[in-house]
């Protein structure tokens, strides 16, 4: 299945999840019950990252497979171009199509460490140059992303609307947000990038968060708005996680009823690896 089909044939939101290759063999085991306990809803695909510099290159691939072989759902990796060569993404790529994988989340990538960004070929350097590369076997849909409040690299949000077509140019079918908090941001950036030519998909993402004190942090590396109200809670929060969840989920509930409102094509959840916020958000939506 072709995510870009998904948006294309149902009337209501996809419901969709991201999530990331553990490090242990007693990780990839809780988190395939994470896949249980989430089955009930219905989720439309599954994404999985791909770690700074590549990182999880393996796992990603590994975990992909099974999530559309034993699971059932169809599964879309991450793909960065940090620290590959051209030529060892094209045989990666064309190791998830031979694995049955038709759908890639095209990304720059970040460093390992968090170091400046260098780029390992000068035909790979950003998103654009892995979606024009992924493009290239007109097998795979391709997603890409968004960052409503502007990517930290952005001098402007318009720059990063013009950044965003131009993925979209080279082939990309779909772009997923990074988290926000405030949902005008979002509301906003789409209608800059409707005024900008741009007509496909721009899915949200939500993250019902687990520790505040560290998606504070996740925030802050994003350049991602934190209201007042809600950082003040968060602060008092801190590493209370039943108290986070609790939160998290109330903020999530808030923008996603919004968010379906006003008609959005899906909702892409960053679930940490965890079911318990995402479902308790979908239970309260009504979904589930």
């Amino acid at each position: 299945m072709k995510i870009s089909d998904l948006y294309r044939e149902n009337d209501n939101a996809v419901i969709s999840c991201e999530f990331f290759a553990p490090k242990s063999e007693k990780g990839f085991q809780n988190l395939y019950k994470v896949f249980e306990q989430l089955k009930q809803a219905l989720p439309a695909f599954y994404s999985v990252t791909y770690g700074a510099g590549g990182g999880t290159a393996r796992p990603t691939l590994e975990l992909v497979c099974k999530i559309q072989d034993e699971f059932g759902i169809t599964s879309m990796p991450h793909l960065t171009c940090v620290n590959h060569s051209k030529e060892y993404l094209l045989d990666y790529i064309h190791e998830l199509k031979d694995n049955g994988i038709n759908n890639i989340l095209a990304l720059r990538g970040d460093m390992p460490g968090g170091g400046s960004y260098i780029s390992h070929t000068e035909e790979l350097r950003f998103a654009s140059d892995v979606v024009g590369l992924v493009s290239e076997l007109n097998h795979f849909c391709i997603g890409v992303a968004a960052h409503p409040e502007g990517h930290p690299d952005s001098v402007s949000l318009e720059e990063d609307i013009k950044n965003l077509k131009i993925k979209l140019d080279a082939g990309a079918d779909f772009a997923i947000t990074q988290f926000f908090f405030d949902n005008e941001f979002y509301f906003k950036f789409v209608e800059m990038a409707r005024n900008g030519g741009i007509d496909k998909p721009i899915i949200p993402g939500i993250i019902p968060f687990i520790n505040a004190n560290h998606v504070m942090k996740f925030a802050k590396m994003n350049g991602t708005h934190i209201p007042d109200a809600l950082k003040k809670q968060m602060v008092e929060i801190g590493d209370d996680r039943k108290m986070a969840v609790e939160l998290a989920t109330n903020q999530a509930v808030r923008q996603c009823r919004d968010l379906l409102d006003r008609g959005v094509p899906g909702i892409h959840f960053f679930t940490l690896n965890n079911s318990k916020p995402t479902l308790s958000v979908l239970q309260r939506l009504g979904i589930i």
